[in-house]
């Protein structure tokens, strides 16, 4: 499932909330593309300010390699200084990437918390067909394996074409906006695709729902616009 978001409209809010509330029904993995460990692990802590303790999330981090081919010094991002194998120049971004998938077992949580991030990598040092290859392969190891991934794609980065074959690589993909009413300032979801509640939502005649970011229970859903 890919979360499509309007920068700051409520996507990540979404993920850490469903993260938070399922962390004692699976076995929860946070993939960060280019962040830290301990700066995922505070950001979490500041996401749902007034909930109490984070729950048992293990979090994975790929900045090492995604640093590693670029200008920023690996000693700003790595916890570990410049480790042996990143100067043997053996591994990269993507080979970790699928020796993750490969250690994942059956019935995994997966939040890959930038696509965004993942795709302009690829673009330097995969090219774009390879990318979208591994991502049409990513989703057929997860049906396969029944690994429940939800990605954030931040909007209108990319050309629309890209986009478009990104989007079209997931079963779901969840819209994340941001509108402008009169004086107020408000947070749009809705369904653009869904394999399987995607009928149920239609059958309703519901278009997007509103939302709130809440500091106790994070990501909520304050109204629903209907078709009447």
């Amino acid at each position: 499932m890919i979360l499509y978001e309007n920068a700051g409209a409520g996507g990540r809010e979404f993920a850490v909330t469903s993260m938070f509330n399922n962390a004692d029904k699976f076995k929860i993995r946070y993939l960060s593309i280019s962040k830290p460990i301990d700066v995922v692990k505070k950001e979490l802590e500041s996401a749902i300010p007034e909930r109490g303790s984070v729950p048992d999330i293990e979090v994975v981090s790929l900045a090492d390699f995604y640093f590693k081919d670029t200008l920023v010094p690996l000693k700003w991002v790595s916890e570990r200084g410049v480790a042996i194998e990143l100067l043997k120049g053996e591994k990269n971004l993507f080979t970790k990437l699928v020796e993750f998938f490969d250690g994942l077992e059956s019935n995994s949580y997966v939040f890959l918390d930038s696509l965004t991030d993942l795709a302009r990598a690829a673009v330097n040092r995969l090219g774009w067909e390879n990318f979208v290859d591994l991502l049409k392969g990513i989703r057929v190891y997860c049906i396969k394996n029944n690994i429940l991934l939800t990605a954030l794609l931040t909007s209108e980065v990319f050309e629309k074409g890209k986009e478009e074959e990104m989007l079209d690589q997931a079963d779901g993909v969840v819209i994340f906006e941001w509108s402008v009413e009169k004086d107020t300032i408000l947070r749009w979801m809705y369904f653009r695709k869904f394999l399987g509640l995607l009928p149920k939502i239609e059958k309703e005649r519901i278009v997007k729902y509103s939302v709130k970011i809440d500091p106790v229970i994070g990501f909520t859903i304050s109204r629903i616009m209907r078709v009447m």
